[in-house]
């Protein structure tokens, strides 16, 4: 059967309505957003108290897709048509104007308070965030989301906004693609029934829908924090709110069921949000608890008696924290990102009340002065006008994020000149006396080498390059050194500690015509035990130590040389006392079985977390950086057992090159000691080159 309407009639800014009935408000949906936007505000302000907050984000989703597509649907089908552009003039109103300005608030108050080491990564999430493309940036930068190590950007949270409006992009093009497939309309006239056209939607949608669960389950098991950001593994979120659009019906029966059904949707996303952490391999099947749980709310709509949420779910305070939880949700994470880089320390709980307020405050403003205004007035509501305004906007907001940079550009140029003049005046070892004497600027210049802004480039390039990554099940072999006609083989193996040694190692090797190979595996300590979790990157570390312990010992070198980053906790031998011990000892020994001398680097102390944040903050007095010795030599117990347990081998302790009595400081001389929390910089492993010569073996 044919369903036929009368052409819809022009409108008085010249568009045509159509006879649609509009969206009636659901306050069921305005209570799961305030749901939604508390989860995230929590699990951003203490991690600990609700470490599956980060679900609140899934939840947006569904409730992005039920809604979009339900006006799509009304549209397409009371009219055969969708009008793109009155589309998306409709969602950049509702989501430009608040996000650009939180942007355009976050530079400004970043130009006053960020340190010039953070600038380079700010900025371009600033930019990617205009564009609504920072999922892919940080998917492009691997960021860890739910990695509370991360040292976060105020735009990290805009991920969200780029996977919905990449959604807002594309969603209604499929809803054209089905039109077309439909029929739509003749001279204005609807031909087809509406019936049909809700089947092709469901088609595509649900196709689109299982294969982005399906890729989302696949990326999601390989624990890539690229899946997290992803738009692919995400759309089902939102299709899942869109099918459930197309579906349900608005009803006052079943009211227990309804009621019960709602119930069960908000116990279970509260109970993922208490549940999951960080560990949680997400999005994927953990995704679903959280997406069923908001299609459950959705679907049991407005509930009324025994057993009924309404009386909370439609209060006052549960309405208007809904009503503002978009622009809660903008400027939550740069009052909690800033209270971090002012105060350098986690929020008490007085620090918890002053971030609630000034979040709510912030939003409230937004709410009051930017959203509403912008969706109101006249000026706005022509949708061409609206597009062009949206687009230059956009333009003069991505110029802004330029600010950022141009700020520090003459610090660097600065620090550079500084850099450069204290490594040339540099002696190639570490300055007599170093040893008992660890305060920066000893010559009475105020320079840092190599320039703090710029730490995390000084390393040798080569080396790192033969480096594997975590992930890659082999470790590829390379050489240094003579090749051509050397006097003794030496191994390098380990992890990127490892690598930081290498370099010294190859100056003396070159001196002494030695051969130099390396087998360099990110996070991979070079042992016949596994590092301890359940993870790719300890599988690919299992696989790739046995393919480098048969080719070492193949190779059969005169001298292995190992090292890595004696924090890695190491999967246990039944009770032993030193987890780890055991499987270093036992590969040690098996290299001297076969003639091989090893010599053991101990590790390097670590830094603290924000060190190079610290140092650029503190440039004139690097002091403020320094580690208490206690701090910077944890964990590392478990070299000591192995080396009682493989007599043969031999270590080289650089602790004293790094730490007096109390204090590792950051800056030794006139030169910076780390580039990042755990690995040191060129220059200063280039210092330790005549203590590497002490600890290698002359000959063989």
């Amino acid at each position: 059967m044919t369903a036929t309407t009368t052409a819809p009639a022009a409108a008085p800014d010249g568009s045509r309505e159509h006879s649609a009935r509009p969206r009636k408000f659901r306050p069921e949906v305005q209570a799961l957003r305030a749901l939604a936007v508390l989860l995230v505000l929590v699990y951003h302000i203490d991690p600990a108290v609700l470490p599956g907050g980060y679900i609140g984000v899934d939840v947006f989703f569904v409730i992005s897709g039920f809604l979009i597509t339900g006006h799509l649907w009304r549209e397409a089908s009371a009219t055969g048509a969708v009008n793109l552009k009155k589309f998306w003039a409709a969602r950049a109103r509702r989501i430009l104007p608040a996000s650009l300005v939180t942007t355009v608030g976050v530079i400004v108050i970043a130009l006053v308070l960020l340190p010039p080491s953070l600038v380079e990564s700010w900025w371009k999430q600033a930019l990617a965030s205009v564009l609504y493309v920072e999922n892919w940036a940080l998917a492009a930068e691997s960021v860890d989301y739910q990695a509370a190590s991360n040292s976060p950007t105020a735009f990290q949270h805009f991920w969200s906004l780029g996977v919905e409006e990449q959604f807002y992009l594309v969603w209604p093009l499929l809803v054209v693609l089905a039109v077309v497939l439909w029929g739509g309309s003749r001279g204005g006239v609807v031909v087809k029934n509406p019936a049909r056209l809700r089947g092709i939607l469901l088609a595509i949608f649900g196709v689109v829908a299982v294969a982005s669960l399906a890729w989302g389950i696949n990326q999601s098991s390989g624990d890539d924090p690229v899946a997290y950001y992803s738009t692919l593994t995400r759309v089902w979120e939102l299709a899942a709110g869109g099918i459930l659009a197309l579906v349900i019906r608005d009803t006052k029966r079943f009211a227990p069921l309804r009621n019960t059904l709602v119930v069960f949707g908000v116990a279970t996303i509260v109970t993922a949000a208490c549940l999951y952490d960080d560990g949680t391999a997400f999005p994927g099947v953990a995704a679903l608890a959280p997406t069923l749980g908001a299609c459950a709310v959705i679907a049991g709509g407005r509930t009324s008696g025994p057993g009924s949420l309404r009386v909370v779910a439609e209060s006052w305070a549960v309405q208007r924290i809904g009503d503002i939880s978009y622009s809660l949700y903008l400027w939550h994470f740069p009052v909690v990102v800033f209270f971090g880089v002012y105060t350098d320390r986690d929020p008490r709980l007085t620090d918890v009340m002053v971030i609630l307020i000034a979040s709510f405050a912030m939003a409230i403003a937004s709410y009051t002065l930017v959203e509403q205004p912008i969706r109101t007035v006249r000026w706005f509501r022509a949708d061409g006008r609206m597009l062009v305004a949206a687009l230059v906007a956009m333009v003069l907001v991505a110029g802004l994020t330029l600010t950022l940079p141009w700020r520090v550009q003459g610090t660097i140029d600065r620090w550079d000149t500084n850099a450069q003049a204290a490594a040339s005046e540099a002696d190639e070892t570490i300055p007599e006396g170093i040893e008992r004497n660890f305060a920066p600027f000893v010559d009475g210049s105020t320079a840092i080498s190599p320039n703090p802004i710029k730490a995390a480039e000084d390393k040798d390039a080569e080396i790192n390059a033969c480096q594997a990554a975590q992930r890659d099940p082999v470790t590829a072999m390379c050489e240094f050194g003579e090749t051509e006609n050397p006097k003794a083989t030496v191994a390098i193996v380990g992890d990127s500690h490892a690598a930081m040694f290498s370099q010294p190692i190859i100056t003396v090797a070159e001196e002494r015509d030695w051969r130099v190979v390396t087998y360099l595996h990110s996070a991979c300590p070079f042992s016949a035990d596994r590092r301890s979790g359940d993870s790719p990157e300890v599988e690919a570390c299992a696989a790739a130590n046995a393919q480098t312990r048969a080719e070492v010992l193949e190779l059969a070198p005169e001298l292995v040389v190992t090292s890595f980053q004696e924090s890695y906790a190491l999967a246990p031998r039944g009770s032993e006392e030193h987890p780890g011990a055991e499987g270093l000892a036992e590969v040690w020994n098996e290299l001297a079985d076969q003639g091989s001398q090893v010599v053991v680097l101990r590790d390097t102390p670590h830094a603290r977390d924000d060190i190079i944040e610290c140092v650029t903050e503190n440039y004139t007095d690097p002091t403020q950086c320094d580690q208490p010795r206690a701090d910077a030599v944890g964990g590392r117990d478990t070299v000591p057992a192995a080396l009682e347990l493989a007599p043969r081998a031999k270590s080289g302790e650089f602790l004293d090159f790094f730490c007096d009595e109390s204090t590792c400081p950051a800056v030794i001389g006139n030169v910076l000691v780390y580039r990042d929390p755990n690995h040191v910089t060129r220059t200063y492993m280039e210092q330790l080159t005549d203590r590497v010569r002490e600890v290698l073996p002359a000959s063989f």
